[in-house]
């Protein structure tokens, strides 16, 4: 940590006429949230597959063998086929005679299948203060010879629901694979804060003197930049307070 303020303060002091009136260290806890989801696999929907379902909503089909005397195609094929409509939710069997589901008519219409596929898991970071989801970092983050306090004005009020972390996940995961088939999340099947972790802040409270502004610059060591939202906040709460401090030690002073 103490390499990295210094590094710091030599970036900041590059202008003759800043000033660092004070530093400090301080953490925010980030909440790391166990997640788990589905995603379906969207693929178009092939010739053979659109004349069975249009077939069922049409005619009254019981067995297979019905449905490839129709369609001129092999039973054994036909049945492979049945099995994975009904597996898929797209049709159903009501007094022995294959019917559409709901699911299997808007299919229909828009002519692309939803194949669910297994669950996954992954892990997503949340600041509180933020409410903001951070992307992983690969890189430890930098210790403290001391325990750092907590920052003087954390919140934990903020917490994850269910449909934030689905535009997260839909976000991070929707796209296409490699083999052409389009994913999209589909559902948050749980979610749990496996940990809550401590995060570094570096604080350096400045003033410019040929501007005569007090200003705040707060280092982000998750994020790896400045952290306008904190330095923001702090200012609106400090900056009267610091010219006041600051003007009053300097009288003294001289």
């Amino acid at each position: 940590m103490d390499k990295l303020e210094h590094q710091l303060r030599k970036q900041l002091l590059e202008n003759a006429a800043i000033e660092i009136k004070k530093s400090v260290t301080w953490h925010l806890p980030v909440l790391n949230y166990s997640v788990g989801y589905k995603r379906v696999k969207r693929i178009q929907m092939d010739i053979l597959m659109k004349m069975m379902l249009l077939t069922f909503e049409q005619t009254e089909i019981r067995r297979a063998a019905n449905l490839s005397e129709l369609l001129l195609v092999e039973e054994l094929f036909i049945e492979d086929l049945l099995v994975k409509m009904q597996r898929m939710g797209l049709i159903r069997l009501e007094q022995q005679i294959y019917k559409l589901t709901s699911k299997g008519k808007e299919q229909l219409n828009t002519g692309t299948l939803e194949e669910e596929m297994e669950e996954e898991v992954t892990m997503i970071s949340y600041s509180p203060f933020h409410d903001a989801c951070w992307p992983d970092t690969f890189e430890s983050l930098p210790e403290s010879k001391g325990e750092m306090p907590l920052f003087r004005y954390a919140t934990d009020e903020n917490l994850l629901d269910e449909v934030r972390l689905l535009t997260v996940l839909a976000e991070r995961n929707d796209g296409v694979e490699e083999d052409g088939f389009q994913t999209k999340v589909a559902e948050v099947t749980r979610y749990d804060v496996e940990e809550s972790e401590p995060v570094p802040f570096l604080e350096f409270q400045m003033y410019n003197k040929e501007q005569d502004i007090f200003y705040v610059r707060v280092w982000n060591t998750w994020l790896g930049r400045w952290d306008e939202k904190l330095e923001k906040y702090i200012e609106e709460k400090e900056r009267l307070a610091w010219r006041e401090k600051w003007l009053v030690e300097e009288e003294v002073t001289e």
